[in-house]
């Protein structure tokens, strides 16, 4: 699955607001089909980075090429066609409607209807609903949801909804998927199933992910490599192993490095 071709490239990229560096020439490579760990502490720039990458911010210096191409001059509107899924750490859920209808939400950026076709009822629109239908109960068959479809999402554990929430962002065919904090709020056992999921999502759908994590333990459990951020800078980059006996790594997050 993983090939020396780069999926993601991140080319010296800031990000200033104001006076404020968030982000200070940060640089380094996805190959496809990888998992990478993305660690720091708040404020580090993690978020910034997953913003700039999703096109929620602008960069004031570098570039970012996906699958060979820049993409900071494409809309956010774009980003789900182009390849690129998110999930959120503050889940993006509408808690009133159903679990299937909350997955099929993330397919709609692949359909192509548009008002006029749904207005005028057209015969292929009830034929991509129907496909979209069909897909969205793969993707709940693959996360172990689909006995939840048609129950509100609101009324069911946070676990489960920290899974649709993987779901939804599954449904757009993302050839990169960036998980923000997918273990926030998770029990044990709900983390080993993660370290699965996310596992089985590279290995099943061929997805390469960027993963931002407070939890240690998976982070080096799941990823290849692991880039750690600091004030804005990238302060290592290797696989699991390096990073966890890296001086400054274990000094400023590990907290068992020596002065």
């Amino acid at each position: 699955m993983l090939t020396a071709d780069p999926l993601l490239n991140v080319q010296d990229v800031s990000v200033h607001f104001g006076g404020i560096v968030a982000l200070d020439g940060v640089s380094f490579d996805i190959p496809r089909g990888q998992i990478v760990g993305l660690i720091g502490p708040n404020g580090a720039g993690k978020t910034t980075l997953f913003n700039c990458i999703s096109r929620l911010y602008n960069v004031n210096k570098g570039d970012i090429l996906f699958n060979g191409k820049s993409i900071l001059k494409s809309p956010v509107y774009k980003m789900s066609s182009l390849g690129v899924g998110r999930t959120f750490q503050n889940l993006a859920l509408f808690a009133n409607l159903t679990v299937l209808d909350n997955v099929m939400i993330g397919g709609h950026s692949t359909c192509k209807a548009d008002y006029l076709s749904n207005a005028l009822h057209l015969p292929w629109i009830k034929r991509e609903e129907k496909e979209l239908r069909a897909r969205s109960m793969d993707v709940l068959r693959f996360m172990g949801l689909e006995q939840t479809a048609l129950q509100r999402i609101g009324d069911l554990p946070f676990g489960v909804q920290k899974r649709l929430e993987i779901a939804r962002a599954l449904l757009s065919k993302p050839k990169l998927l960036l998980m923000d904090e997918p273990a926030g709020g998770l029990n044990h056992n709900e983390l080993s199933e993660l370290v699965a999921t996310i596992r089985r999502i590279r290995d099943e759908f061929g997805t390469t992910v960027l993963l931002v994590e407070h939890h240690m333990g998976l982070v080096m459990e799941v990823s290849e490599k692991v880039v750690a951020l600091s004030f804005g800078r990238k302060l290592a980059e290797g696989s699991p192993k390096t990073i966890q006996e890296h001086p400054d790594v274990i000094e400023a997050y590990l907290g068992t490095g020596k002065k």
